[in-house]
């Protein structure tokens, strides 16, 4: 094989990833309409792809915002309110990692119906991004991004959960599911003043290794250590110190593996040698609110 095959060979993979970068930045950035509330700016369209479902786009109030999206912005704002002042969390604009290099959370309302493989609901993303919004007349600024599906039942709490994450990401690169959506679960209930499910914590190597290849379904491990070490408050103490050792562990991490404190890729973040220092964080975390006197506690500390 000669050079320049291999040149054309190499390119074609980039060349397609730009191409579907350019074609995601461009389907957002033709939705027209516009609705703000504080640091969020909720996207969406009344024609088109992403056209709001006929049942959405009713605006009872004749405000000039469909009712549905009304309802997504006192969701968000309420939400945030709540992770800040109930749960004590740094909002993700004023974090450490997005403090200047992200101006809003922008919140794009999609056509989801023909995703197959893709979110049904609603996809958080971890990096910023500007979007051309002259379309609905907005200045295109680096911004955090929530995509959202128009015909979302909004008694899933998919919105709470998605703004979780951006929570999430404003403290640690960390992006393992068992971690994040078992903790992002969490968020969905304790809006509503409840904690699910929950079951025996791991007792061996064999079953936090089977923890580990959770995603949404790890909510029940993290729902026991909270009813264990933080029920007086349903995990919001807990969830907050949890967040503040992901963040000091993310260092260590990166220390010790030869990464940037400002960029991992995703596999990186995505990484199974991430699980230890999330476990030890959650060791830490726990000792911090104050180890009880339990048995299944004890063993944690043993495996």
């Amino acid at each position: 094989m000669n050079r320049l095959h291999t040149v054309l060979i190499l390119l074609f993979p980039l060349l397609s990833q730009i191409a579907s970068a350019g074609a995601w930045e461009d389907r957002r950035s033709k939705l027209d309409q516009v609705a703000i509330y504080g640091e969020y700016r909720i996207f969406y369209s009344l024609s088109g792809k992403d056209a709001l479902p006929k049942h959405r786009k009713i605006d009872s109030d004749k405000s000039g915002i469909p009712d549905f999206i009304e309802s997504v912005g006192r969701r968000l704002t309420d939400a945030g309110r709540f992770f800040r002042s109930e749960v004590g969390l740094v909002p993700p604009l004023k974090s450490k990692r997005y403090m200047g290099k992200a101006h809003y959370i922008d919140v794009n309302i999609l056509d989801f119906s023909n995703n197959k493989k893709g979110p049904k609901n609603g996809v958080a993303y971890d990096g910023t991004t500007k979007f051309n919004r002259a379309r609905s007349g907005q200045v295109s600024l680096n911004v955090l991004v929530i995509d959202l599906s128009g015909s979302v039942r909004l008694k899933t709490n998919s919105v709470e959960h998605e703004l979780f994450h951006l929570y999430q990401n404003g403290y640690t690169f960390f992006k393992n599911r068992w971690y994040t959506e078992g903790t992002a679960r969490w968020s969905e209930l304790i809006i509503e003043g409840r904690v699910g499910s929950s079951e025996l914590l791991p007792d061996s190597k064999f079953t936090r290794e089977k923890l580990f290849k959770k995603t949404y379904d790890a909510n029940s491990f993290w729902n026991e250590l909270i009813i264990k070490v933080d029920r007086n408050s349903q995990g919001k103490r807990f969830i907050k110190i949890l967040l503040e050792e992901l963040d000091y562990a993310d260092n260590i991490a990166a220390r010790k593996r030869g990464l940037s404190n400002s960029y991992w890729k995703e596999s990186e973040q995505r990484s199974t040698d991430n699980n230890i220092y999330i476990w030890n964080a959650t060791l830490k975390a726990i000792q911090r609110v104050g180890r009880p006197s339990d048995d299944e506690i004890r063993k944690l500390y043993k495996i």
